[in-house]
């Protein structure tokens, strides 16, 4: 297989132009534990978003938060200077929307959304330290 397809990605936001204009000196360097740092928080802001949109039981959260993130993840992949601005509030409304449809599933089936959550940030957080 040649070199450069075992590269591709199906992800737009990452195109062969994706670091062409980017500044590589010291001071702009990305290490893992800044990485690691603002994965926590990310991951933090959805959590609680998501438990104040499960305990309200309001579930016309659920079209606000895609629809709002949907628009922020967008603009994410077109305008990457802004991430730093839209990565926190693409995870707070999906935070509210993620915590609307469980809401809808542990109305359906008793205790399947603690097993989800406990499974999800259980597996993530051994992974991630």
């Amino acid at each position: 297989m040649n070199r450069h397809l075992s590269l591709r990605s199906g992800n737009p936001a990452l195109t062969k132009n994706t670091f062409k204009n980017m500044d590589f000196s010291n001071a702009n360097r990305m290490t893992l534990e800044g990485t690691v740092n603002k994965t926590i928080i990310a991951l933090l802001l959805l959590f609680f978003s998501a438990s104040y949109s499960f305990s309200t039981a309001n579930v016309s959260f659920v079209w606000f938060g895609f629809i709002a993130g949907f628009i922020l993840a967008l603009v994410t992949i077109f305008k990457k200077h802004l991430a730093p601005y839209t990565v926190p509030l693409y995870a707070i409304f999906e935070g509210l929307a993620l915590g609307g449809v469980s809401y809808i599933y542990a109305s359906m089936y008793t205790g399947i959304v603690q097993q989800a959550i406990f499974l999800t940030f259980g597996i993530f957080g051994s992974l991630l330290f």
